[in-house]
C-alpha cells in the first residue's frame, strides 16, 4: 500500500513537471527584463507587485486611425493587494511623445465614430484566460456610455484578474514602430515595449 501510494505521487510530481515545463517553454524572452513573448502579438510582464498580459493583435492588423486598442488581463504577483490607477497609465509612441488613457467624458463623446471599430477588436480579440485559477473583474477604465460607471482605479492581488481594453486617443494615425505600455505603480514601473507594423512571429513560423 505504501510503495503503491509513493508510485503514485512519485507519478504526479513528474507529470507536474512536466507541465510546468511545457507551460514556461511557450514564453520566450523579450530584450526587456520580466517580458517574455506568448504568442505573435502576446506579451507577460511579470514584476514583484503585477503580472499583465498584454494582446496587440487588433492594433497590429490595423493601419492609420486615430485610436489604439490594446486588450489588457492584469493580476497581483502576491497575496498583497495593489492599486491600478487609471491616471498612471500610458501609452509612449514612436515619435516618443507619451500619451494618457483618455477621460471617460472624451471616450463618451467619441463613443459613436468608434462603436464599429470596437465591435471589430470585439471579434478578433485575443483570449486572455491564462489565469483560470483566479476570481476574474472587469478593467473599466472606459466604458460605453451608459453601460455603468469608469472606475478611477483597479486593485488586484494573486487571488483575482481584471482583464479590459486600454482605449489611447492617438495625436496623429497610428505609426508603426516602437510602442511602450507604461504602468507607474507605488513600488515599481511597469514597461512592456512592442512594436506595430511588422510580423512578429517567429521566422521558423513565417511562410
Amino acid at each position: 500500500m505504501a510503495q503503491s501510494t509513493l508510485h503514485r505521487i512519485a507519478l504526479a510530481f513528474a507529470l507536474a513537471s512536466v507541465l510546468a515545463a511545457v507551460g514556461c517553454s511557450t514564453a520566450v524572452p523579450t530584450g526587456t527584463p520580466g517580458v517574455d513573448r506568448i504568442g505573435a502579438a502576446v506579451l507577460r510582464y511579470q514584476g514583484p507587485e503585477i503580472e499583465v498580459m498584454l494582446s496587440y493583435r487588433f492594433a497590429n492588423s490595423q493601419e492609420g486611425g486615430e485610436w489604439l486598442f490594446l486588450d489588457v488581463a492584469m493580476t497581483g504577483s502576491t497575496r498583497a493587494s495593489v492599486e491600478i490607477k487609471r491616471e498612471k497609465i500610458a501609452l509612449r509612441i514612436p515619435s516618443g511623445e507619451i500619451v494618457p488613457l483618455p477621460l471617460q467624458q472624451e471616450f463618451g463623446a467619441a463613443y459613436a465614430k468608434l462603436a464599429a471599430m470596437i465591435a471589430r477588436a470585439d471579434v478578433a480579440a485575443e483570449p486572455l484566460d491564462y489565469y483560470p485559477n483566479r476570481l476574474p473583474k472587469a478593467l473599466d477604465f472606459l466604458v460605453p456610455p451608459g453601460s455603468g460607471i469608469a472606475y478611477q482605479s483597479v486593485w488586484v492581488n494573486d487571488l483575482d484578474v481584471a482583464t479590459g481594453r486600454l482605449y489611447f486617443e492617438l495625436p496623429a494615425d497610428m505609426q508603426p514602430g516602437p510602442y511602450e505600455l507604461r504602468i507607474d505603480l507605488p513600488e515599481t514601473k511597469v514597461r512592456i515595449p512592442f512594436r506595430l507594423g511588422q510580423d512578429q512571429r517567429p521566422t521558423s513560423e513565417r511562410r
